[in-house]
């Protein structure tokens, strides 16, 4: 009996000696650091800032961080002037140029063109200028523009006997519509020069989306039987045939 006492007095004493043992252990072991949980309503303290660390002030009322030398005596000469582009024309629909409608030109004959003009040229012409036929029609700023040497387009004019050698150009024309129809969606209208087939006649085409900038249905329809003379991009249709495109009023010249 006294043995046993010895023997478990022994292993207590083993046991002990062990626990004391980790506790230790642990207590020099490094911890990783844990984010704070932050509960709804609870407010988070920020920490003091540092004074050993440099940060810098903000700038006064009225005073500017950045100081860009004589700023005041460069402006006049940086900013282009519209001068420069007085008398010449959108090539397409021979509106005077405005630089706020954007500004386009062709690099080889050097035409200008606003950016609805570039617009209905790729969706119509191949984005093909219509004043050399080449697709080089890049955008400018109304700096490059103004120091660009620009020219102006005149369109040739044309007629029903010889309008065919003509195709992919702005011209001028000047006929009497025979007739004022209407496409099947009831969008888009023609006015034919010629009492054939929509897609052999040659006619005026006004799309839908110019339909009020011409003018409106009422001013196309009242188109018939008159005497017209118009600036228009003339294109012979893969399927609907010889036409002239005319997006605004302006491009309508003379109707009498």
């Amino acid at each position: 009996m006294e043995v046993l006492l010895v023997i478990g007095g022994i292993w207590l004493a083993i046991w002990l000696v062990v626990q004391i043992i980790k506790h230790a252990y642990k207590a020099f072991q490094p911890t990783a650091p844990s984010r704070p949980e932050v509960r709804p309503g609870t407010r988070v303290h920020p920490r003091p800032a540092r004074t050993d660390v440099y940060r810098p002030r903000p700038a006064g009322p009225g005073r500017s961080p950045i100081v860009f030398p004589n700023s005041d005596n460069n402006t006049a000469s940086e900013v282009p002037t519209e001068a420069a582009l007085e008398g010449l024309h959108d090539a397409f629909t021979g509106a005077k140029l405005n630089p706020a409608l954007g500004l386009f030109q062709c690099t080889n004959c050097k035409v200008y063109y606003h950016v609805d003009s570039v617009t209905v040229l790729r969706a119509e012409n191949n984005g093909q200028c219509v004043a050399c036929g080449t697709a080089h029609i890049v955008s400018l700023t109304v700096k490059e523009a103004t120091a660009s040497r620009g020219r102006d387009y005149n369109p040739d004019a044309v007629t029903l006997a010889n309008f065919r050698s003509h195709f992919n150009r702005v011209v001028t024309f000047e006929g009497m519509v025979r007739e004022v129809r209407v496409s099947k969606r009831g969008k888009d209208y023609a006015a034919m020069f010629e009492q054939t087939s929509w897609s052999k006649g040659l006619k005026l085409v006004f799309f839908r989306g110019s339909v009020g900038e011409v003018g409106g249905p009422r001013f196309i329809k009242g188109l018939n039987g008159k005497n017209v003379r118009v600036r228009g991009l003339l294109i012979n249709h893969r399927i609907f045939g010889p036409e002239i495109i005319i997006t605004e009023q302006s491009m309508m010249l003379d109707v009498r």
